[in-house]
C-alpha cells in the first residue's frame, strides 16, 4: 500500500534521529532534512503529503520557509515544531495557515502529536479528492453540495454528463436542500447552451395569473395593471435553458398550458393572439413524488410524461455519510477564507458527530452549521463543542440506517489510518478479512491503488 510521504526539517539531527527511532513513523515514508533550502528543492521533484518543521534554523528560518511553502504548495498542511520562546512566532504562523503547532520536546505529548499527525493528513486526503471530483466536472459547473465519492453523486455526474448535449426535458427529483438547482446549472454549462443564460423560476412563488405572464409574458391591458408589453421567460429564453422549480406547485390551469408549449415550442402572450416560437430547453425540479401527485388528480400525468423524459435523482446527506468528511472540509475552507479565520481545521470526533446526525435540511443544513462552526469557534480547531448538535441529542433520533452508518464508519477509519486495512480493522474491532469483505460489499474506492 502507498504510504503517506512525510518530509521533517530540522537542523538539529540528534532531533530527527529520536524522531526516525519512533515506531509510529514505520507507517510512513519519512523524508528527512537537515536544511530548508534543500527540503524545498526536494518539492519540486517528490511532493509530500505532510510537512513537519522547526521554526529557528540558520541558513533560511521557519517563518520564510513557511511564506516559500504557502506560496508554492499551499495545499500541504505544515505542522511546527519550536523551541522554548518561539511560541508566538508559532502562533503567527497558526494564523498565516500552519496546521498545528508543538514546542520541543514532543514526548510529553507524543499521543497528541501523532494524532495531530493522522488529522494532518487525513485533511490532505479529503482536500486531494475533492481536487480530483473538481476535475471530472468542470469547476464552473461542479455543484458544491455533489462533491463527494459516494456511489449515489457518482451517479448524478454521470447523469449530468449524459444529459447535458441532448436537447430533452430533464426531471430533478430531491429533498429541500440537495441543490437541485445547482444540478440544473450543471446541465446548462456542461450543455451546447453553456454560452447561453440560465433562468430560475419557483412555480411554489406565484399565482396562477402571474406565473403565467411570468413565463408567456403579456400584452399591454391584457389585464388590470398591464400597462406596457411584457415579454415572458419562454421567449426570453430562447436557445437558452429555463428552470423551473418545484413544478408540483404549478396550479392546474397553468400545466396544460405549459404541456402544450413544451410540445410545440409556440405559445402567445396574455392577452394576445400573435404566436411566438421559442428554441428553449425546461429543466424542472420536484421534492414531491410526482407519481403520487397524479394519483391524488393533482398533477397531469401526460404533463408528467413530457417532463420526465430523462430523470436525475439527488440522494438526500443521509444517504452518502461517506461524503460528509469532504463536504465539511471543502466549506470549512472556504468559510475560514471569507472570514479570515485561523483554523487548522475538524477534529475527527467532530466529523463523527456530523456523520451521526440525520441531516434533514441536507446540504444546505452542512453548509449553515459549517459557516456557524467556523464564525464562533474559538479554538484553533473545529470540535464538537462548535456544532449545535450532540451524540447525546443524537440518540433520541429515529432515523438511523445501520448500513449507511456502518459504511460511515468504515470509511472513517480507513481515512484516518491512511487506507491502513490493518490498523483500520484494529481501530474498527474486526478481523481485517471482515473488513476487506464490507469494503467491497459498500464499494469504497482506496484513492492509494
Amino acid at each position: 500500500m502507498k504510504k503517506s510521504k512525510i518530509q521533517i526539517i530540522d537542523n538539529n539531527e540528534a532531533f530527527i534521529e529520536l524522531f526516525l527511532l519512533m515506531p509510529e513513523t514505520e507507517e510512513f515514508k519519512i523524508l528527512p532534512f537537515s536544511s530548508p533550502v534543500q527540503a524545498l528543492k526536494s518539492l519540486e521533484k517528490e511532493p509530500v503529503d505532510l510537512i513537519i518543521s522547526d521554526i529557528e534554523m540558520p541558513e533560511m528560518s521557519g517563518t520564510d520557509f513557511f511564506d516559500r511553502v504557502q506560496d508554492l504548495y499551499p495545499d500541504i498542511p505544515v505542522i511546527l515544531v519550536t523551541a522554548y520562546g518561539s511560541s508566538e512566532m508559532a502562533i503567527q504562523m497558526i494564523r498565516k495557515g500552519a496546521f498545528h503547532y508543538f514546542e520541543k520536546p514532543i514526548n510529553d505529548k507524543i499521543d497528541l502529536f501523532w494524532v495531530t499527525v493522522r488529522e494532518a493528513l487525513g485533511k490532505r486526503r479529503r482536500l486531494a479528492q475533492i481536487e480530483s471530483l473538481q476535475k471530472e466536472v468542470s469547476l464552473s459547473a461542479m455543484p458544491t453540495s455533489m462533491i463527494g465519492g459516494s456511489e449515489g453523486m457518482q451517479k448524478v455526474l454521470e447523469s449530468i454528463r449524459e444529459v447535458a448535449d441532448l436537447p430533452v426535458t430533464v426531471l430533478i427529483n430531491g429533498e429541500t436542500g440537495t441543490g437541485k438547482e445547482l444540478v440544473a446549472r450543471a446541465v446548462h454549462d456542461l450543455g451546447q447552451r453553456c454560452d447561453r443564460p440560465f433562468f430560475a423560476v419557483n412555480c411554489n412563488e406565484f399565482s396562477s395569473g402571474v406565473l403565467e405572464s411570468e413565463l408567456f409574458g403579456h400584452e399591454r391591458g391584457a389585464f388590470t395593471g398591464a400597462v406596457t408589453q411584457k415579454k415572458g421567460l419562454f421567449e426570453i429564453a430562447d436557445k437558452a435553458t429555463l428552470f423551473l422549480d418545484e413544478i408540483s406547485s404549478a396550479p392546474p390551469a397553468f400545466q396544460s398550458k405549459l404541456l402544450r408549449v413544451l410540445e410545440t415550442h409556440d405559445f402567445s402572450r396574455v392577452g394576445g393572439t400573435a404566436r411566438i416560437y421559442s428554441d428553449f430547453r425546461v429543466i424542472t425540479a420536484t421534492n414531491t413524488d410526482l407519481d403520487a401527485e397524479v394519483e391524488a388528480g393533482r398533477f397531469r400525468a401526460d404533463l408528467l410524461y413530457r417532463l420526465n423524459v430523462y430523470a436525475i435523482e439527488i440522494p438526500p446527506l443521509r444517504k452518502r455519510k461517506e461524503d460528509i468528511p469532504l463536504l465539511a472540509d471543502y466549506y470549512l475552507n472556504r468559510f475560514r477564507k471569507a472570514y479570515n479565520r485561523p483554523l487548522e481545521g475538524i477534529s475527527e470526533r467532530a466529523i463523527i458527530s456530523l456523520g451521526l446526525y440525520d441531516w434533514p435540511g441536507n446540504v444546505r443544513e452542512l453548509v449553515n452549521v459549517m459557516e456557524r462552526a467556523v464564525i464562533t469557534c474559538k479554538g484553533s480547531m473545529i470540535t464538537t463543542r462548535d456544532l449545535p448538535f450532540n451524540t447525546e441529542q443524537l440518540d433520541a433520533l429515529s432515523n438511523f440506517n445501520l448500513k449507511e452508518m456502518e459504511k460511515f464508519f468504515i470509511g472513517l477509519a480507513l481515512r484516518q489510518t491512511g487506507f491502513n486495512k490493518t490498523r483500520a480493522a484494529d481501530l474498527l474491532g474486526i478481523s481485517r478479512k471482515t473488513l476487506i469483505d464490507k469494503v467491497k460489499k459498500y464499494r469504497i474506492d482506496d484513492p492509494n491503488e
